[in-house]
Formats: structure tokens, sequence, C-alpha cells
């Protein structure tokens, strides 16, 4: 099973299970953030017992798994492997990555609000203004309103490099703009994944 968020010729957004070839949507919820509104146990169960149409996947398009009043946000420095890389990047402010790789705080920030985000098979963008850009393909972990973690996804946190290398308090116009992060096509059921 697989939550998606999908739309039919109509080009209305809806939320539903995609399930041995058929997507059923959800009819306990309008919108994924209704959705993740909802406890866990609720969530499940509208999952498991979705009660909407259902339509062959093939006729319908899978948008990205955010909407209008969710966001995702990121977590940095999380490899051991790219603290050398990041501080050689960094220049004078090298030891401000260093001191994030010792700290008990994560570097959590922002990094898009919904429509802004890349769906399956849309482009992604970099800034004109960068010269080192990189792809971050990540693990994204979908979270409901208690925080509870419901699902998983995949997400690619675009970077310019450069724009942060000059000064690390430039994370923002190096991490947020229009193209800079995709997610998709699916979240996962958390219940789904055996050990989570």
């Amino acid at each position: 099973m697989r939550l998606v968020r999908f739309h039919l010729g109509d080009r209305q957004a809806r939320v539903g299970v995609l399930h041995s070839g058929t997507v059923t949507e959800l009819a306990a919820a309008g919108s994924l953030s209704d959705l993740l509104a909802l406890p866990l146990d609720r969530i499940r169960a509208a999952c498991e017992h979705p009660g909407g149409a259902a339509s062959p996947a093939a006729l319908v398009e899978l948008l990205a798994p955010v909407d209008g009043r969710t966001e995702v946000w990121a977590a940095g420095v999380t490899y051991e492997r790219s603290r050398t890389a990041r501080m050689a990047e960094s220049g004078q402010s090298a030891d401000v990555y260093d001191r994030v790789y010792a700290a008990e705080r994560p570097e959590l920030f922002f990094k898009s609000t919904a429509w802004r985000v890349s769906g399956p098979g849309e482009p992604v963008s970099v800034r004109s203004d960068s010269v080192i850009d990189v792809p971050e393909p990540e693990l994204a972990v979908v979270l409901n309103a208690a925080g509870e973690v419901a699902g998983y996804t995949i997400c690619n946190d675009m970077s310019s490099r450069s724009i942060e290398g000059e000064n690390p308090l430039y994370l923002p116009q190096a991490k947020i703009y229009l193209g800079g992060c995709a997610a998709g096509p699916w979240i996962v059921p958390a219940w789904e994944v055996p050990g989570a």
C-alpha cells in the first residue's frame, strides 16, 4: 500500500491509496494535510478502508506528497563523510560546520512550502547565481500533526553549495527556491515498513 496525492482528468488534487495497480480515493480526508491532522491510528484506518472511488493507476497523475498546509523541513550535516567537504567549501567559516557535527542540537532548516515542491517526473531547479549546485537525495520522514511518524518518502534537497559556502547565513538562499525540492512519488505508511 502507498499513500498518494493524485489527480484525474479534472485536475482536482485528491488523496488516496495505491494498491495492486488501483488508486482508491480516501473518503475520510479531502486532502493530505487533512489526513495528517489525524492521530496515527485513524490515518491507518482511513488508508486500510479508503471507501472512495477507485481508478486504474495508469489513469491518474501522481503529485508531490505535500499540499497547501504541509511543509518540508530538513536536517543538515547528517553524514560524517561529508564533514570534510562541507568544511572545505566554507573557507573561513568552516568551524561553524565542525561545531554542528559535535553539537547535541541538530541543524534543522525550513526547506519548502508545498507549492515550491516538484512532483514525480517534474524538473528541479538550480539557481543561476550559483556555480556549484548539487542534488541531495534524502529519506524523508512524514509526521502527522502530533509528531508521530506516519510514513516515509524520498526527497531531493537541491543545494547551491557555492552560495552556502560564502557564508552559512546564506543557507536560506542556497536551499529555498522554486523547484529546489522534489518529493515523492508516494508515502510508504509507517506500518508497512518492517521494524519501523
